[in-house]
């Protein structure tokens, strides 16, 4: 049987965790060289160290917008997985199966990001990164939000079952 429709969810929820727990330290690590860096080169060339500062700046951008993205896939591949419900009753059960797994370990999940996010050593990085620090505060209720809306999506797709194609 043909199993790419219920893996695709459930692997996308691991790859947008393991990216909110690396985004902090490699956050610090560009930090502290090319922060150190910048502020050496500016001394020989103003333009030099302008640049370096705009690669940085690029940097700490890219991570917030790589988490939200991968976020945001996440949050499309449940709204897939709800509309292929009517193809194949087996979608729903590993929808519903794959939803009740995400809530209950999104706390258990999330701790470690969230102790990391509020260590003292990665306050800097954190405010760099205000759409991940969104989620990450909000993501229970961001992810019971999704699930509630794709359930209503799966029951108009249940009513409207009888319908010809």
């Amino acid at each position: 049987m043909n199993k790419r429709g219920q893996s695709d969810i459930i692997a996308f929820i691991p790859v947008v965790i393991g990216i909110l727990i690396i985004a902090a330290p490699i956050l610090l690590l560009a930090n502290s060289i090319l922060g150190e860096f910048a502020t050496q080169i500016n001394t020989t060339s103003e333009q030099a160290g302008a640049e370096v500062q705009n690669i940085h700046n690029t940097f700490i951008s890219f991570w917030d917008y790589l988490i939200a993205i991968a976020f945001l896939v996440n949050v499309l591949m449940l709204f897939v997985f709800a509309f292929m419900v009517d193809s194949h009753p087996i979608f729903s059960l590993f929808y519903f199966i794959s939803s009740i797994i995400t809530l209950m370990f999104a706390e258990y999940v999330l701790a470690p990001v969230t102790v990391m996010f509020s260590m003292p050593s990665f306050a800097t990085e954190v405010l760099q990164l205000p759409i991940t620090g969104f989620i990450v505060n909000q993501f229970t209720l961001i992810l019971l939000g999704v699930i509630v809306v794709t359930g209503i999506i799966m029951y108009g797709k249940f009513k409207g079952g009888g319908l010809e194609r």
